[in-house]
């Protein structure tokens, strides 16, 4: 996009100033242009802070399901948005949908909120928000409290980062911090309170492979 906004720029307005015009009045055309074309290059560079990750989700070989991590950058302030639907059959069929949100500033988590429903009955409505010092929590309508000041990393985020081993990781789900264990190269396992666990695979830094295993079934979450 970039390249071509300097084309059309030149052709339009440095080209014709060659042919006019001769010495330094033809440079300084050529020089107001390229400064033009730089500064609209550098606002829409700073401009451009949202992006939309889209993953699959499989079952075996089979994708059942799909995932889209949207994030929004402005300034020192993040917003993170996942909506994943998933369609399995065991013994009967199961749909799950979850829409989760994340709020972060100045690298602190602000608030975060998880919705899932399971075949249209809603399984999981979950928040967390900063008040003070602390956190509040609130869990099928059930409130809580958290002592930690700052929370400046959720297993959301661990999909647009890579974390360090022996970390800690709130879960919005959970309401509470999971310690990070590397395992492999760019691989880290994440053990969950109720005994599941998942891993998560980087490539440049970025989650490219979710491996969850559930006591009654193991499915991964891919870069789309």
């Amino acid at each position: 996009m970039i390249i071509a906004l300097l084309i059309w720029l030149f052709k339009k307005y440095a080209m014709p100033a060659i042919s006019r015009y001769k010495g330094n009045r033809a440079l300084k055309m050529i020089r107001n242009t390229v400064a033009l074309a730089m500064f609209l290059a550098s606002y829409f560079s700073a401009s451009a802070q949202e992006q939309t990750v889209k993953y699959n989700v499989l079952h075996g070989s089979k994708v059942v399901g799909h995932m889209d991590l949207y994030q929004k950058r402005n300034g020192d302030n993040l917003y993170l948005r996942m909506i994943s639907e998933v369609k399995m059959r065991f013994i009967f069929s199961i749909k799950v949908n979850c829409n989760e949100e994340s709020t972060f500033s100045d690298g602190r988590l602000v608030s975060s909120h998880i919705l899932r429903n399971v075949n249209g009955k809603e399984k999981a409505n979950r928040q967390t928000t900063a008040v003070g010092d602390g956190y509040q929590t609130s869990a099928e309508g059930k409130n809580g409290t958290l002592s930690q000041k700052d929370i400046s990393t959720n297993l959301m985020l661990l999909y647009t980062h890579e974390p360090a081993d022996n970390s800690q990781v709130y879960s919005d789900n959970f309401q509470q911090f999971l310690k990070v264990k590397q395992t492999g190269n760019h691989v880290y396992r994440i053990d969950l309170p109720d005994g599941n666990y998942n891993y998560y695979s980087y490539t440049n830094g970025i989650c490219s492979k979710v491996d969850i295993h559930h006591s009654l079934y193991t499915i991964q979450i891919q870069l789309a």
